[in-house]
């Protein structure tokens, strides 16, 4: 990445300050307080001075933008070790939008034996069946990231791909697995539960 685009997305997240002068959105652009952060495959910055805390003060939303200059908010608690990519405008919802999620990738978690012997399965033609951009639209993973991960390996635009397929790039990103449940549910695949390792939030 350019250090141009670097300073572009740093200019538009100070732009978002609240109740600030136009002067101090320009210092604040070139100054200390944005982190820079690529998890789940999405580059950002983030806004440490800009963040509002949930009312149970467990979790905190933090003003970000993209490097292709694109808002959200980045959702984090003292538990998650990942931040939670929120597109909600309003930083209330994108906290409420990540417990959500948190809580709906712990149901998955308790089947991810299942999960990872539908994905071995896959790999030995075993089951098949077809997995789709709505099974990753759908799955607890925010959307930021499984588009990420599309475009890192060149299928940005693919909107279906074979479960044989799914199962392999399970094993470069585990989080695939969330996308293959989505895709076991709407097919009704089962499969029986063997050890898996559950991926690291």
């Amino acid at each position: 990445m350019t250090h141009f685009k670097h300073q572009v997305a740093k200019h538009l997240l100070a732009q978002q300050r609240q109740m600030t002068s136009l002067i101090d959105k320009e210092i604040i652009s070139s100054g200390g307080t944005f982190e820079f952060d690529k998890t789940d495959w999405v580059p950002l910055y983030y806004d440490t001075g800009y963040a509002v805390r949930s009312e149970c003060g467990a979790a905190m939303a933090y003003r970000a933008v993209t490097m292709d200059a694109q808002l959200l908010w980045l959702v984090f608690t003292p538990s998650k070790r990942r931040g939670y990519h929120a597109t909600a405008h309003d930083p209330v919802q994108a906290i409420a939008d990540a417990k959500a999620a948190w809580a709906r990738r712990s149901m998955v978690r308790q089947n991810w034996q299942m999960v990872e012997q539908t994905a071995r399965d896959l790999r030995r033609f075993q089951q098949r069946f077809d997995v789709r951009i709505e099974d990753a639209q759908t799955s607890p993973l925010c959307s930021l990231g499984i588009e990420g991960f599309l475009r890192s390996i060149g299928m940005g635009r693919v909107e279906r791909i074979s479960g044989w397929l799914a199962g392999w790039l399970m094993k470069v990103e585990p989080q695939m697995g969330f996308v293959i449940f989505e895709a076991m549910q709407r097919h009704g695949a089962k499969a029986p539960s063997i050890s898996g390792a559950v991926p690291a939030e």
